[in-house]
């Protein structure tokens, strides 16, 4: 990890005036979270960054436990890094990986604007959405036939009817033309939260994982196993999100990591069988 590329990343969040904790510690799953006030409808934005030159060596056991927190959290995880692999991440592109998502730099000051991301990388295919009902009315504004659009994309009428059914994704070219015809504004923006149909396995994995001894303390909490992180254990209900400590053992750090993901703090005694439920101090 470099720090020409730490610092970038901090001085793009501190730039919007969010809250900022970098960790300073790479061995652990993420490297900085981001809190931005008033991101997007009066809501505040956070992310779970992990920092990495190259975005492709970040191992499945850190991405989980990005999952994991940006579950209990409600918060997006994103990689954030130069490379992937061989090749240097392309601007406006989003690099799905073991379902999340690697972004270069410009991508993630593009995020961080709340100007949104286009298109997907994975498995080596480039794609995007297509906003279906809206592709029909400007089509139809402009007196253009599904035949007519179909020739200008070089693709056939029907891919043209099931883009505006939305039920295919455009190839790279295709958007890109479909871009240049009617504006950005065509595509839609890819949703960076993991999907948890994608995920679910995952994340199972870690709730498998939890001893029974915490089971029985917080038996109304879906409990999940992290493996690098400040604690060991996250707990998440409807209503409330805590991370899980040994009270003996919880330190300023766990506390700063609470506070900025916007969580509490489960506090465990499990000789007296006891827990103490911190509230989150935002």
């Amino acid at each position: 990890m470099s720090n020409e590329l730490i610092t970038r990343v901090l001085s793009l969040a501190a730039s919007r005036k969010a809250k900022v904790l970098f960790v300073g510690d790479s061995s652990l799953s993420y490297d900085a979270i981001i809190r931005i006030p008033n991101y997007r409808n009066n809501e505040e934005g956070k992310f779970i960054v992990k920092i990495r030159e190259d975005a492709e060596r970040v191992s499945r056991e850190v991405i989980i436990d990005l999952i994991v927190l940006s579950r209990v959290s409600n918060s997006t995880p994103i990689i954030v890094g130069v490379n992937y692999g061989d090749e240097e991440m392309t601007d406006g592109v989003a690099y799905k990986i073991h379902g999340i998502y690697a972004v270069s730099i410009r991508t993630f000051k593009r995020i961080l604007d709340n100007e949104g991301v286009k298109f997907v990388k994975d498995k080596g295919i480039v794609r995007a959405s297509v906003k279906g009902q809206l592709l029909r009315r400007l089509r139809e504004d402009r007196g253009m036939s599904l035949g007519d659009l179909a020739k200008i994309l070089g693709v056939t009428r029907r891919t043209v009817y099931e883009y505006e059914r939305e039920s295919m994704e455009a190839s790279e070219r295709t958007a890109r033309v479909l871009v240049n015809i009617f504006s950005e504004d065509v595509l839609s923006d890819v949703d960076l939260r993991p999907r948890d149909e994608e995920v679910i396995d995952k994340v199972r994995e870690r709730e498998e994982m939890v001893d029974d001894d915490v089971k029985e303390l917080l038996s109304t909490f879906k409990l999940y196993s992290l493996m690098r992180a400040h604690t060991k254990i996250a707990a998440h209900s409807p209503s409330e999100s805590y991370l899980v400590e040994d009270k003996r053992r919880v330190s300023n750090e766990v506390i700063s990591v609470a506070r900025v993901l916007g969580v509490g703090l489960a506090l465990i005694e499990s000789d007296k069988h006891d827990v103490e439920f911190l509230e989150s101090r935002n």
